[in-house]
């Protein structure tokens, strides 16, 4: 009786357990960007938790242009968050070296998650031989053009084969009017990366910006200064500070014929026309390339899910990021217009039908070869820095192309050697 009954309370705590186990809810707070801008967020989070009916997933919204400085303040103060969403590869690589970031080996292993399936991205974003995030998200960088301001001004579209001289050319050919009336041929953010990418481009990989020589810099600051002051083809970007401009919203209105950006914009522009904010009829192309380079060379952004080493969530950590970063996460951002990491046909096919995208624009994000502006380094986020500064002196004539670059390697010099 006495082992019965012993039997009897053994299987009672054990359905107990399990019971416990089952309906244990876990909450787990993920840090992301402009969120109420991203529908293909909110789908994909709805999908996870339909699927884990115990896993509650808490949405921290930051603004873009805030975004890296407010997570390295809330991961340094300790914050309760457990997923994390890594703008760039600078703030990648310091999150890194403040052991922040949660090393994925184990669970890949243990899973048998093939980090192949990201065609070589991962190998880009490893660390010593470490993953410390998976990729979500990949962009290219392409070129959008206005087709009805093309067509007012008699001019052929941009191919998918154009140089980057012809696209000097081009938005000359398609400036018109002036002052508050006047619509530019172009656009040029101010991001360092709308010139440093250029350059990173005409190199083909013999130089990164962690290198700390920059003479291969100067082709790319010698044509926006000249579209800029010569051309009058593109706002200056001392205008393009003090008038608070946006490429999205530049574009969106009608002032710009073209704008160099990544393949995240196709995605905003669907979204927004959606919305009414916009009815312009675009298109897109590859990139443009340097004069004896092939179509289709470029630059890559990586854009990785990381899981905090602090979090007390990480297993149920691991299953969002495996979830959003897999097919099923992929196939829903493919929907939105966003391009994911995970490039299979099926994902493909849904992202370039989906309602929205422009009309036989599917070869334009077709690439040759594509580089990382800016590889992981544990001086990315102080190169970074140097660069962005340096880059605004010269787009603004304050220092001349020679003088920014020599400022550029002697700072630079400064922080590898420090």
């Amino acid at each position: 009786m006495k082992r019965l009954l012993g039997v009897f309370m053994l299987v009672f705590l054990l359905m107990m357990t399990f019971s416990a186990l089952a309906v244990e809810n876990i909450t787990l707070r993920f840090v992301v960007w402009d969120y109420d801008l991203s529908p293909e967020y909110k789908e994909a989070i709805s999908a996870f938790e339909s699927k884990n009916p115990n896993i509650n997933v808490e949405v921290v919204d930051v603004a873009s242009k805030d975004y890296g400085d407010k997570l390295t303040i809330m991961l340094s103060a300790g914050e309760d968050l457990d997923v994390l969403a890594v703008k760039d590869m600078p703030g990648y690589s310091a999150f890194i070296g403040r052991n922040q970031l949660e090393p994925l080996n184990t669970y890949m292993e243990r899973d048998g998650f093939e980090p192949a399936v990201y065609s070589g991205l991962m190998d880009e974003i490893e660390v010593d031989g470490k993953y410390y995030g998976m990729p979500f998200r990949s962009d290219a960088w392409i070129l959008y053009y206005n087709k009805e301001i093309f067509d007012q001004a008699g001019v052929d579209y941009p191919t998918n084969d154009m140089t980057w001289e012809e696209f000097r050319t081009k938005a000359k050919e398609i400036t018109s009017g002036s002052a508050n009336k006047k619509t530019y041929g172009a656009y040029i953010h101010t991001w360092k990366s709308l010139a440093m990418n250029l350059g990173v481009q005409k190199a083909e990989g013999q130089y990164t910006l962690a290198d700390g020589e920059y003479d291969f810099l100067a082709p790319a600051y010698e044509l926006y200064l000249k579209m800029q002051y010569e051309d009058k083809s593109v706002m200056t970007y001392g205008e393009t500070v003090t008038s608070s401009a946006h490429y999205r919203t530049q574009f969106e209105a009608g002032k710009t014929g073209m704008v160099y950006m990544g393949t995240w914009n196709i995605g905003a522009l669907i979204s927004d026309a959606k919305k009414g904010k916009h009815d312009v009829k675009w298109g897109i192309v590859k990139s443009p390339h340097w004069s004896g380079q092939e179509p289709g060379i470029t630059i890559a952004n990586v854009t990785p899910l990381a899981i905090n080493a602090a979090s007390k969530n990480k297993e149920a950590a691991w299953k969002f990021i495996k979830f959003v970063g897999g097919e099923e996460g992929a196939i829903i951002f493919a929907k939105h217009g966003v391009l994911p990491a995970l490039k299979s046909d099926e994902v493909l096919n849904v992202y370039t039908n989906a309602d929205g995208f422009p009309d036989n624009a599917k070869a334009a994000l077709g690439t040759s070869v594509t580089f990382l502006e800016f590889p992981p380094d544990p001086n990315a986020q102080a190169i970074d820095k140097i660069l962005q500064e340096e880059h605004e002196l010269i787009m603004i004539q304050e220092n001349s192309i020679a003088e920014g670059i020599e400022a550029m390697e002697r700072r630079v010099a400064d922080v590898i050697n420090w």
